[in-house]
This record gives structure tokens, C-alpha cells and sequence, in this order.
């Protein structure tokens, strides 16, 4: 009995079309479902603990709030006592030299070129309070006629640390006990070094003042972007991960187990004043925005939409001529 004839030819059409039906089907590779970094979102960027992350009309909202007016700057001062009377909220800013609180501020005000808040390259150059005016009346140029419906201002202490000189410190302290108008004080930590001895002695000094405060990892691009260069799904989930681990890790010594105070609100924000996502935001700064509001009491509704303000305040603080006063 004869073997059947097989044509070579129909064995290699056979497999070249195989080959096209492998090649065109579809790929799914294995970290599909892990969103970009231009697609981060508050709640996979951020910690959130105590609050619900904000939504995107409320970020917008805060985005507005901050890029639709200019920044004003308002003055400088070493002194507790030289401080104004004044019924506008108040933030501060803490960290300690070289953090990057300077570079995070003027993101924050949009400013990024102008430097409103001063950068420098030497460690401690910052040796003042600085008090910036946000969201205030349009009317006026001086800064008691500056804080309008709806301001706040943001004060720029001091970094701590290297050459920061001693007395600086008490006139921050004296700030932190008694100004009654400090609404939240925001703690910058380096993401890559984490929670030091010395962020720990202002945690102890925040407590004991019974100053609400908050902590914000800065420059977790270089956790997110190690190489300055759009990781892989795969790297960028694996960074992802890493990040929210520093988070527990600052959270714990921030907070330990056992010991939760109320004044220390347990969400943490991540921000880099370097990296930018879609449309040039840069990374975190709506959100840590929108927390800005939240702590002056400025947030806007879940849709986006500004809150009334208490008429029976506004006829207390403002003047005849409808410009927000420092005081009495």
C-alpha cells in the first residue's frame, strides 16, 4: 500500500496562515487595567483616611480659585507680634530646608516662573515669615484692604534644619500657638527620605499647640518617574505600590496606632512641583489646592459649585466701601 502524498506547497500556506491569524489577534498584556501616570487620580495618588478624595469638579473648582487671580504678595516678617489683626483664614507651610517648599508654593500659585515664593539652591535662604494674599478682593492695593470675600492667605515659615538659626524657630512657634486665624498647617516630607528627627520635633511642637496639621509627600515623581522617563505599566504600577507603602510608613510615625489625635488629619498628599500629567497639571497640585479650601472653609459643593457665604459674617467684617478688613 502506497503512503499518501503530501504537497510541501499546502503545508506552508497552511502555516503562513496560522501565522497572520496568531499575529492579528488581540494583545492583552498584564498590567492593561493599571491606569498611566496621565491618568492618575486622587484617590490612587493620594492617602486618603479621614476624607472622601474630591471629585473632578471640585479640583477644577479649586484649579480655578488659585490660576484665576494673580497672587499678591503681602509682607514679610522675623516677628510673631508684627503680624496684623485679621479675620481671613490662614495656612501655613512647614518643612524643612531644601524639602522644596518654595518650588511647591509657587506651583501652587501658578507662578512657576516668576518665583513668587523665592527658590534657592543654598539650604535655608527662607529666613522670614512670608504671607501671601489668595483669592481676595480685587479692589485696593494695600494689604489690609487685600483679603476679600472668600481670600485666604498663606504663610511661607522657614525651613528648619542647616542653617537655620535658632530664633527664627520660637518666632514660628509663637505663630503656631497663638494666631488664632491659622485654619491647617501643611508639613512638607521628602518621599524619598521619609519622616526625620527633626520633622518629628515640629510634630511634637504642632501637637502640644494644638495646631491642626497635615502631611504632603513632595517630590514623588522621583518614586513615580525614578529615571525622569514614562515607566512601563508594569514599573509604574510596582512605583505606585512602593508610594503607597511610604505613605503607611509616614502615617504610622505621624500617627502611631493607639495614639490618633484629632488635629492630625490622617489623608496624605503626594505633589511634585517638577512632573506635570495631561494638559501640563502638575502632579498633585489641584488636589492639594482643593485641601487648602477645605481647611479655610472655601470648598466648593460635590458638583463643583461655589458655596453661600454667611451673610450675617459678611456684614460684620466688611466695611461700607465692601472690602474685607485686617480687623477692628
Amino acid at each position: 500500500m502506497s503512503r499518501p502524498y503530501i504537497c510541501n506547497r499546502c503545508i506552508r500556506s497552511v502555516s503562513r496562515q496560522q501565522h497572520r491569524s496568531l499575529s492579528t489577534a488581540q494583545y492583552v498584556p498584564p498590567h492593561a487595567s493599571i491606569p498611566g501616570l496621565l491618568t492618575l487620580t486622587p484617590s490612587n495618588l493620594n492617602s486618603y483616611k479621614d476624607t472622601p478624595p474630591p471629585s473632578l469638579a471640585q479640583t477644577s473648582y479649586a484649579s480655578q480659585y488659585f490660576t484665576s487671580q494673580s497672587p499678591q504678595f503681602l509682607f514679610s516678617t522675623a516677628y510673631f507680634r508684627s503680624f496684623p489683626p485679621s479675620t481671613a483664614p490662614e495656612i501655613t507651610f512647614l518643612g524643612r530646608s531644601n524639602v522644596g517648599k518654595s518650588s511647591l508654593l509657587n506651583a501652587l500659585f501658578n507662578r512657576p516662573n516668576s518665583k513668587l515664593a523665592y527658590v534657592s539652591k543654598r539650604p535655608g535662604r527662607t529666613k522670614v515669615m512670608n504671607v501671601f494674599g489668595i483669592g481676595g478682593a480685587k479692589k485696593g492695593s494695600e494689604a489690609r484692604n487685600f483679603i476679600g470675600r472668600g481670600g485666604l492667605c498663606v504663610v511661607d515659615c522657614p525651613g528648619y534644619g542647616f542653617a537655620s538659626r535658632e530664633e527664627w524657630g520660637k518666632e514660628v512657634v509663637k505663630y503656631l500657638q497663638g494666631r488664632k486665624q491659622l485654619r491647617r498647617a501643611f508639613l512638607l516630607v521628602d518621599a524619598e527620605h521619609g519622616v526625620k528627627s527633626t520633622d518629628e520635633h515640629i510634630l511634637e511642637l504642632l501637637r502640644e499647640a494644638g495646631t491642626p496639621h497635615q502631611i504632603i509627600l513632595s517630590k514623588v515623581d522621583k518614586i513615580l518617574y525614578p529615571r525622569a522617563k514614562k515607566p512601563t505599566p508594569e514599573k509604574l504600577h510596582d512605583n505606585i505600590l512602593r508610594l503607597r507603602a511610604i505613605c503607611e510608613e509616614v502615617r504610622t510615625r505621624v500617627q502611631p496606632t493607639g495614639n490618633r489625635n484629632s488635629i492630625v488629619l490622617s489623608d496624605i498628599l503626594c505633589c511634585s512641583s517638577e512632573k506635570s500629567v495631561d494638559r501640563g497639571r502638575k502632579m498633585g497640585l489641584d488636589e492639594l489646592r482643593w485641601a487648602l479650601l477645605q481647611a479655610a472653609g472655601s470648598e466648593s459643593t460635590e458638583s463643583g459649585k461655589k458655596r453661600e457665604v454667611d451673610k450675617g459674617l459678611l456684614e460684620k467684617t466688611v466695611g461700607e466701601d465692601g472690602i474685607y478688613a485686617w480687623g477692628d
